[in-house]
């Protein structure tokens, strides 16, 4: 098959998790200004910003700071780039009355399970935008890749409470990763009591030398994020996840309700960066959701 085209939705046999492997080492970053050192401490220390990670404040000061060394104006923007980053206004429940729901949520019975899910994913926009498809979301992805047995899903906000679904198809171990604590904390909540073999982690994963081991990575709906936060930024992720086959997933509707005009321009770019690796790739279109699997091996 001609590298960059499209592969057959096939199932082949099931393959084994990936070992990590030692992190390349990285060079040590210049001394830092003392507007950014300033920033930095001020900001990690804010009541607003305490449930973003530490490493996600950090690198945007450093970055901000390349264009100003005066203190006042990086801060200022700095946290302009905290408001889209962070997109809390994207959720629209209220973190604290989910956790007191979870805690009266009953969660033994599947079928009362996926009811409660339900209303907790249409507590933020992107997972509310996939409730019409969730019933056919999983199998329609699984279907473009060989069965997992561990996945990762970058930037998963309230993802995990798909994970009922995830496991009418797959066994696969689920490990989460956002640089919001608070949904980390809803997430591992869940998890613990519904699928204590899954987890969420705490971690920045856009940060230079932070490295992801999984046979499958999902970077559904955050591809796009990534790349406003800092152009190349999600096309450098994809590259360099320490997985066998990465499936990045696009609205097909902007949060206005047009047609989200940009998910042409990134699935190019996901396929050029198939081509130049010598790597294949395959897509999936459901009524909400564009699904780009990249097939490393």
């Amino acid at each position: 098959m001609p590298a960059g085209e499209p592969a057959p939705a096939t199932r082949p046999e099931p393959e084994s998790a990936i070992l990590p492997e030692p992190a390349a080492a990285v060079p040590s970053p210049p001394p830092e200004s003392p507007a950014v050192q300033k920033v930095i401490a001020r900001l990690t220390a804010a009541a607003k910003y305490r449930d973003v990670h530490p490493e996600t404040v950090a690198d945007l000061v450093r970055r901000e700071g390349r264009a100003t060394g005066d203190a006042a104006e990086l801060e200022r923007r700095v946290r302009a780039r905290l408001h889209k980053v962070a997109a809390l206004h994207l959720l629209t429940a209220r973190p604290a009355a989910l956790r007191k729901a979870l805690d009266r949520a009953d969660l033994d019975d599947p079928q009362s399970r996926r009811d409660w899910c339900r209303q907790v994913l249409a507590g933020h926009f992107s997972t509310a935008e996939r409730l019409p498809d969730l019933d056919t979301f999983y199998p329609t992805l699984f279907g473009l890749v060989p069965p997992p047995e561990t996945v990762a899903d970058i930037a998963c906000a309230l993802n995990p409470f798909t994970v009922p679904w995830l496991r009418e198809v797959s066994d696969a171990r689920y490990v989460g990763y956002d640089f919001n604590a608070t949904f980390v904390e809803l997430g591992n909540a869940f998890l613990a009591r519904t699928h204590p073999e899954c987890e969420i982690r705490h971690e920045e994963v856009l940060t230079d030398g932070h490295r992801v081991s999984a046979d499958l990575g999902l970077l559904l709906k955050t591809y796009h994020c990534m790349e406003g936060r800092r152009p190349g930024a999600g096309l450098a992720l994809v590259d360099r996840l320490a997985c066998r086959h990465v499936v990045v997933s696009f609205p097909t509707r902007a949060m206005n309700g047009r047609a989200a005009v940009f998910v042409p321009r990134h699935v190019e770019e996901l396929a050029e960066l198939a081509r130049d690796r010598g790597w294949s790739w395959s897509r999936a279109t459901l009524a909400s959701e564009d699904l780009v699997a990249i097939h490393k091996e």
